[in-house]
């Protein structure tokens, strides 16, 4: 055998492998900072945070307190790749690195968690102690392992070990100069057998000038170097963390660490990325667990904004916001139990308020097996959901809790799972169906009950249990095999089999148990009859569209042409004109359509467009009219008699025609309906017959004695004789209104919408008015709560009262104090005495209310002297709440525009006070209903409450408020609100 030729090669590992398995593989910034929070888990950390520091250079830290790391940890297991979890899973973390902590189940499974933090920012600061040890420092730049020209062992990592926190930050220009004569040091420590680092950097920045020449920017190499020339952490950063544990300080942040600080814009795009992010981390560990089983693990997101005072933080997620059990374990829907190796759920159900007695099982379906080999089995999980009826007419819930429960479900709702305590994304969120759940409901939404937006709940499992449910790379789900597919179906089957057999519109309970509650609900009976009459509404308003857009154009047409050849010749003529002009009206009385009711949008511009064209019959008719009258007056009639007879013998036959078709479709509905009567009633007698023998069968049977047959007999009677006074009863009453000539349709239509309306605007306004009531509940009560949190405060020792905690602690109490103290003259029940209010008192409320929004939007806020010298007698809670919705809404809209035109301004015009912006007004076609209730153009803020009751509240004192018009001249291009107050003194205005 010849092996001359015969050469052994290796595999070369490129830096990009690292980005590769890091920043590219994770999904998004959300995700990422989940994975570090697990690492922090493994760490037995009790605490993780992430800081948002929101300044010139934004800089995020995440920091926890877990056991931290050695600098032989560092070194040999956190910077080599690919290190094997699974010996540290069969050797546990030693007690003495457990902070008292029991012993964790790893969360980690691929060894390169770590590289998440590529996902937070560009270049990373690693701080981490061990106890007692020194601490170790890691900097690092995550573009160099953009370059593809570069070998993974070619990139620098600069790291050190320091006693103390300043000694780090003392130590960071060295750590810097590190890393960038990685990039630019031409000297033997950067070189490989063959070349130099600096060739490959060189070639980066050809190639990618290669690429586009014209293109803005520094190349890589260059950017680098700025930027750490540039590093801008501070100690500050980390005044609250000092180890042992680890900290994680980043620069160069992603796009969404960036839109997480409120700038004041109003920008629909970062509104969605925080409202993401939210969603992701939120509920992050198990919150449907309790007792001994909830995970001992605070985490929390805040965003740090530094001022004169300090750093203030604004918490965006933490377990303090995390939904729980206990606000959810009395809806009226409930599954809670476990799925055992069989793949059977056994556990407890409560449908419509009512727990079932016994264990309940949903054993698989058919077809279903469960997968036996170590590599696909599922394990045991647990399950929980809580659900409800969202008709609130179905629903056994009062109508408060229906409300509450609405509320939660905007923000907490779905099916989410857990590992060992700890979320497994993206399930839960809206965006993820992995159990077909909306799919399935889109198919039958009756019989498939469950979706997304109206369940709470969760699938706890271990790794334990089922280590074959295993991360995708970018853990943005399990990989999809076969345990995976065998886990969806288990789950998909219980949904499905509950939906079946206790809720879905197939089940056997669901019915009567809705009956059972619509009639002890008038309410519901009504509305279910008003949902029959809206549909069948919408049936005849569509038919008599269609009807219209049929025989309108044929009728103009028939009408334009007689208009071009219209003479009046001989009396025939004028009879047959005037037959024709009868015969029109008629027809376009025929295609009259009624208004268009609620649910019928989609034919709105079809039924517009409709009644334009009758608009267009109805003046070619009055123009043939016009023609005729004109030529009859000048028409010398041969036979005045005669032409009068043959007309009235024409309008005679045809007022027959018409009564004999009424005749006919009347005659035709009594037929039908006395027919179905003579049924009904034979039927009902039958069945009841029926019934009624089925009970001696019973007593005979032993299965009753004689006096529980004789109840069970009069409770038969007694569900007959109700069930037959609503079956027939609606016949007779029906028929009575004909009799009294009622028109029901007109009234039950009219009374219907009316009442739909009303109803919904009450339960808005109530809700409304619990703000209010809960404004001034707490108003009083945390007035004696600050004064007893600020005594205590004092009463700290002095070295402790001056911390930056203590003084947050103090800022925050004395912010809210200062909030509560604005909002209190807009209490419910407010301040009743009538004072004088002056302009100038309004202004300077508005600025320090607004002051924190006004500042962080950049937006210029003024009061003209005419409105400063403005005095008014009223009640504050009447007039404040005005001005603070009208500004409320110039802050958002103002927002849009560029910031150097922003300006919100309070002004008189003649014997009107204008609020006046420089934003983007309001549209033409909206300006009719800015004042109605809950109409916005806000994409997620807005409620489209805060004109509506600006009016009410005006009106109530005899005050009105309109929008801009075409003759008015406010000093800014915007919207424009003029007020007129009733007996205002507006002072002398200038010319």
């Amino acid at each position: 055998m010849d092996k001359t030729n015969v050469v052994t090669k290796s595999f070369t590992t490129r830096a990009r492998t690292i980005d590769h398995l890091g920043r590219e593989q994770i999904a998004d910034c959300p995700t990422a900072v989940s994975e570090l929070w697990k690492n922090s888990w493994d760490a037995y950390a009790r605490c993780v945070k992430l800081h948002v520091f929101n300044e010139e250079a934004p800089v995020a830290v995440l920091h926890d307190d877990g056991h931290g790391m050695r600098s032989v940890d560092l070194f040999e297991r956190w910077l080599v790749i690919g290190t094997e979890n699974k010996l540290s899973d069969i050797q546990p973390t030693a007690a003495a690195d457990r902070n008292g902590l029991p012993v964790r189940p790893r969360q980690g499974q691929k060894g390169i968690g770590r590289l998440s933090s590529a996902k937070l920012g560009s270049v990373l600061l690693l701080i981490t102690k061990h106890r007692a040890d020194d601490f170790v420092v890691a900097l690092i730049d995550w573009r160099m392992f953009e370059n593809p020209f570069v070998n993974l062992s070619e990139v620098a990592v600069a790291t050190g070990s320091y006693a103390s926190k300043a000694d780090i930050f003392a130590a960071l220009p060295a750590l810097a100069d590190q890393l960038i004569g990685s990039v630019l040091a031409d000297t033997a420590d950067w070189r490989t057998v063959d070349r130099l680092v600096r060739d490959a950097w060189r070639h980066f920045d050809q190639e990618w000038l290669k690429e586009n020449p014209l293109r803005a920017g520094l190349p890589p190499s260059s950017r680098i170097v700025q930027s750490i020339k540039r590093l801008p952490f501070r100690i500050e950063h980390l005044d609250n963390w000092d180890g042992p544990g680890t900290a994680m300080m980043v620069f160069d942040l992603d796009d969404t660490l960036k839109a997480l600080p409120v700038n004041g814009d109003t920008d629909l795009i970062r509104t969605e990325i925080v409202t993401r992010f939210e969603q992701t981390l939120s509920n992050f560990v198990d919150p449907y667990s309790s007792g001994r089983n909830r995970p001992e693990f605070d985490y929390s997101v805040d965003v740090r904004t530094t001022d004169a005072n300090g750093s203030r933080p604004k918490l965006l997620v933490g377990a303090e916001r995390a939904i729980d059990r206990f606000q959810v374990q009395d809806m009226e829907h409930q599954i809670e139990g476990t799925v055992g190796d069989d793949g059977v759920f056994r556990g407890r159900l409560k449908a419509f308020g009512v727990w079932i007695d016994s264990t309940v099982e949903f054993s698989l379906p058919k077809g279903l097996y469960m997968p036996e080999r170590a590599a696909t089995r599922v394990g045991p999980f647990d399950i929980y959901i809580a659900s409800m009826e969202f008709d609130p007419n179905n629903s056994t819930h009062n109508r408060a809790d229906h409300v509450r429960y609405l509320g939660l479900a905007e923000e907490f709702s779905g099916l989410m799972i857990y590992r060992d305590g700890l979320r497994v994304l993206p399930y839960g969120r809206e965006d993820n169906d992995f159990f077909e759940i909306e799919y399935k409901r889109s198919k039958n939404a009756g019989r498939y009950f469950w979706n997304h937006r109206q369940m709470f709940g969760r699938i706890s499992l271990t790794r334990q249990h089922n280590p074959n449910l295993k991360d995708k790379a970018g853990r943005e789900g399990f990989i999809d095999n076969t345990a995976a597919k065998t886990f969806r179906a288990i789950v998909g089957n219980i949904l499905d089999q509950s939906a079946r057999r206790y809720f879905g519109s197939a089940s056997e309970i669901r019915k009567p148990r809705i009956n059972e509650i619509k009639a002890n609900n008038r309410e519901g009976r009504a509305e279910e009859e008003a949902k029959k009459l809206r549909e069948r509404e919408r049936k005849l308003f569509q038919a008599e569209v269609e009807r219209a857009e049929q025989q309108l154009p044929s009728l103009a047409s028939e009408i334009e042409r007689e208009l071009r050849g219209f003479s009046l010749q001989v009396d025939d003529d004028v009879v047959a004109a005037a037959g024709r002009l009868s015969a029109w009206r008629g027809s376009l009385a025929d295609t009259a359509i009624r208004p268009q009711p609620s649910g019928s949008a989609k034919l709105a511009s079809r039924y517009q467009a409709a009644r334009n064209k009758a608009d267009a019959v109805s003046e070619l008719i009055s123009s043939y009219e016009t023609k005729f009258r004109d030529a009859v007056t000048q028409h010398q009639a041969g036979d005045p008699s005669r032409l009068l007879n043959k007309q009235i013998k024409q309008a005679t036959e045809a007022i027959r025609q018409q009564i004999d078709q009424f005749q006919s479709s009347i005659v035709a509905l009594q037929r039908e309906q006395y027919d179905f009567v003579r049924v009904l009633a034979q039927s009902r007698i039958s069945e009841f017959g029926k019934d009624a023998e089925a009970i001696p069968a019973k007593v005979e049977a032993k299965l009753l004695d004689i006096g529980q047959g004789i109840d069970a007999l009069v409770r038969l009677q007694d569900e007959w004789i109700d069930e037959n006074r609503r079956a027939f009863g609606i016949y007779i009453s029906t028929l009575e209104s004909v009799k009294e000539r009622i028109d029901l349709e007109t009234l039950a239509s009219v009374q219907n919408q009316s009442l739909r309306e009303a109803t919904a605007e009450l339960d808005r306004l109530t809700a409304l008015a619990q703000l209010g009531i809960a404004v001034e509940i707490a108003a009083h009560d945390l007035q004696e709560f600050d004064e007893m949190a600020t005594m205590g405060l004092n009463a700290l020792p002095d070295d402790l009262r001056d911390t930056p905690a203590v003084r947050d602690i103090r800022l925050g109490l004395e912010g809210l104090t200062d909030q509560l103290r604005f909002l209190s003259p807009l209490r419910l029940s407010g301040d009743r005495i009538q004072r004088w209010i002056t302009g100038a008192e309004i202004a300077e409320f508005i600025r320090q209310f607004f002051a924190p929004k006004l500042a962080e939007a950049g937006i210029a806020f003024a009061a003209s002297d005419e409105f400063l010298a403005l005095r008014l007698y009223e009640r504050p809670a009447r007039i404040f709440p005005v001005f603070m919705n009208l500004v409320n809404n110039s802050v958002y809209w103002v927002a849009t525009v560029p910031r150097a035109t922003r300006k919100i301004t309070l002004e008189v015009e003649g014997d009107e006070v204008a609020v006046v912006d420089s934003g983007p007004g309001v549209s033409e076609e909206d300006q009719g209903q800015i004042f109605r209730l809950f109409f916005t153009r806000k994409e997620r803020s807005g409620r489209g409450v805060g004109l509506y009751l600006a009016r009410a509240n005006l009106s109530s004192g005899g005050h009105s408020i309109r929008y801009r018009t075409a003759q008015d001249v406010p000093s800014l291009p915007g919207a424009a609100f003029y007020i007129k107050f009733k007996d205002a003194d507006l002072g002398p205005q200038g010319e």
